[in-house]
């Protein structure tokens, strides 16, 4: 079995789908909802008859009631393309002792199961994977080969820089030819207000964004005790310490961080998931799409 593969995943999403919250465009047949015009089964709007419209799309009980021709407009049912975003920094590749997953190993497990499912669904998928720049770029597709290519590009993921996904977002949208569902994955040890650009960017291109948040419960938690050497995860240096000093300010940074980010999320309209890697990924996920699917339902 490939690495970050694992068939009780892929079974317990089985039933699910994931659908992006905004509309998408495209001219491909799929199962998703785009201001394009077509036929289909959702009914859209009522527009005036023109001669040579084709008349079989007639409402003949509104002509029974307005003794005007008006058609039946549908919204179109479209393909979705999702941009899977893996943010590959050394500090992504952290494991606390006592952790069943690395921060990068829990992201790349959970970004495999979704492209499944989206190859599924016959949606197509790209990869990106970013530290301080953009280090790779899989164009997108729905293939079994292209997952294939998929999981070898994550299985040769190494340590890079620091995080600038502010930058990565910057580089990807302005190359997207059409309104996508970007999901990102990172332990955001990022500049908030650099990334408000990031979010603008994506915002400004009307696409759909997932935003989720890595950590590892040893950062969550901050459970130490004795003397420790701190080594800063992306290039910040070395400190020894008792962290009994410091965990009632590291914990409020934290906080003060955390909610730093889901305000600039919400002010651009998208939602930052927590995604602690002692959770069980199988429940992280069919919870997520299946709140997903409830909002949809509900817009």
């Amino acid at each position: 079995m490939p690495a970050y593969v694992d068939p009780h995943i892929l079974a317990r999403i089985k039933g699910y789908e994931l659908r992006s919250l905004r509309l998408v465009e495209s001219f491909m047949a799929g199962m998703h909802k785009s201001k394009l015009l077509g036929i289909s089964t959702e009914f859209a709007q009522h527009r005036p008859y023109s001669q040579g419209d084709d008349t079989k799309h007639l409402d003949w009980k509104v002509y029974a009631k307005t003794d005007r021709f008006y058609l039946r407009e549908y919204e179109a049912e479209t393909s979705m393309q999702v941009v899977f975003l893996l943010d590959v920094s050394k500090s992504m590749f952290f494991k606390g002792a006592g952790s069943t997953f690395g921060k990068l190993e829990y992201a790349a497990t959970t970004l495999s199961a979704l492209a499944y499912l989206l190859m599924q669904q016959k949606d197509s998928f790209s990869l990106v994977l970013f530290d301080s720049e953009v280090r790779s770029f899989l164009p997108a597709r729905g293939s079994q080969s292209h997952y294939r290519n998929m999981l070898e590009l994550l299985e040769k993921a190494s340590p890079g820089a620091e995080t600038d996904l502010a930058k990565a977002l910057m580089t990807v949208v302005p190359q997207l030819k059409r309104r996508s569902l970007l999901i990102v994955f990172s332990d955001f040890l990022t500049d908030t207000a650099e990334l408000s650009l990031g979010l603008g960017q994506v915002s400004f291109g009307e696409h759909d964004l997932m935003l989720f948040h890595v950590e590892d419960p040893l950062e969550r938690d901050f459970a130490l005790a004795g003397q420790t050497v701190f080594v800063g995860p992306e290039n910040e240096g070395r400190l020894l310490c008792d962290p009994r000093d410091l965990r009632h300010a590291y914990l409020a940074a934290r906080k003060r961080h955390i909610a730093g980010l889901r305000d600039l999320g919400l002010r651009s309209g998208y939602d930052v998931d927590e995604m602690p890697t002692d959770a069980p990924i199988e429940d992280v996920l069919s919870k997520l799409l299946a709140y997903r699917a409830a909002r949809r339902k509900r817009g």
